[in-house]
């Protein structure tokens, strides 16, 4: 027995809603879409968005059709297709609108519209204007309902801030010793190179950058290099660390109080590093992370931020709730050691119940490591 038209509309947004998950962890603060190719009533492509960045599900769904030797005359996705052309509002791809358009196709289904009103129903009167019929409103609610992170993207002044950790089954950083290298295997390390290479920024407090000494570019992988961020109130980041060395060839950014020594600040300028002063918070120690951060955005046009560690600015930055996901990397090793640090430190919350909250959680292993990612509780 054939479906009617309503019942195919819905069984193709389901399949669509299973692609748009795939990117869940990897496109955020960008929507997760999913699309299919359709001709004559057969799926002849399939696409989602797979990474921050790269090309949207429809794009991906119509290539598909391409590489299988077809054309669609339908094209079915869990959201609004896009229509700002790039540069605007910091995108990156050209708009979906027209490549629909351009592909010839007469029909596509639409889940939700773009929740963001500067765009709401902009790409389907697009579409309707070209000629094309629209069916919209295909399972909203539940289209809607995979993109939370993107919602909540919508409403901050300031970058997608993730933080990323790796630990051992029993929650430490590194061993009583503070020697950390190497809690995680190969895998999980290339995977990170991978994440450095999709943020525009990643940062680590100066505790991180003076024990680890890190350089904090893009090595195992083929990418850009991030801006990197160290968080060092007193401008004390050393002139031998392999950030300050290398300054003058991957710009380094150092966010210092304006009470920093202004003989240490000109003489880290004169080695390359860049200088932001923000103002202090709680006695001077501590900066208004909050400004920092719109400060990326504002000044940098940052959209997405990777934070690499360590714990003490990881408590800070959930203090001012400026972290949105969260990417825990664990290894199957046991370290113990009352004293061994732990990925969030700080004085934490005095009570279960006020525990920072996370949802929309998911697993996956990274060679013999796992991969927990989870996004801000709104």
């Amino acid at each position: 027995m054939s479906l009617g038209p309503r019942e195919q509309y819905r069984a193709w947004m389901r399949e669509a809603l299973e692609l748009a998950l795939r990117g869940r962890g990897e496109v955020e603060p960008n929507p997760r879409v999913g699309a299919l190719a359709i001709r004559e009533g057969r799926v002849v492509g399939r696409g989602w968005h797979r990474r921050w960045g790269g090309p949207h599900a429809e794009i991906e769904a119509l290539a598909d059709a391409r590489y299988n030797g077809q054309g669609a005359d339908t094209v079915v996705v869990t959201l609004e297709p896009c229509s700002t052309p790039p540069g605007v509002a910091g995108k990156k791809t050209p708009p979906c609108t027209a490549a629909l358009i351009e592909a010839g196709v007469r029909r596509v289904v639409v889940g939700a519209q773009d929740p963001d009103p500067r765009h709401r129903a902009v790409g389907v009167a697009a579409l309707e204007e070209a000629g094309i019929e629209v069916v919209d409103g295909v399972l909203a609610d539940e289209c809607r309902a995979i993109n939370g992170p993107f919602e909540r993207a919508l409403g901050l002044d300031r970058p997608w801030t993730i933080a990323k950790y790796a630990m051992t089954l029993d929650g430490k950083t590194a061993a009583p010793t503070g020697e950390s290298r190497w809690i995680t295997g190969l895998d999980a390390r290339r995977e990170v190179h991978r994440l450095r290479a999709s943020v525009d920024v990643v940062v680590v407090g100066f505790r991180t950058a003076r024990t680890d000494d890190p350089e904090l570019t893009v090595r195992h992988v083929d990418g850009p290099q991030p801006l990197r961020v160290v968080v060092d109130p007193w401008a004390e980041l050393e002139e031998r660390s392999k950030l300050v060395r290398t300054a003058r060839d991957v710009p380094l950014l150092l966010f210092v109080s304006e009470d920093a020594d202004p003989v240490r600040v000109d003489r880290l300028r004169e080695l390359g590093v860049e200088i932001r002063a923000v103002r202090p918070a709680e006695g001077g120690r501590r900066l208004h992370l909050l400004d920092a951060w719109r400060g990326l955005r504002a000044e940098r046009g940052a959209r997405r931020v990777l934070v690499e560690g360590g714990g003490g600015l990881l408590a800070q930055l959930l203090a001012w709730d400026l972290v949105d996901q969260v990417i825990a990397y664990v290894a199957p090793k046991l370290v113990g050691g009352r004293f061994s640090p732990t990925p969030v430190g700080g004085a934490g919350k005095p009570f279960m119940a006020e525990a920072w909250g996370f949802d929309d959680v998911f697993v996956r292993m990274v060679g013999d490591d796992v991969a927990i990612g989870a996004f801000r509780r709104r």
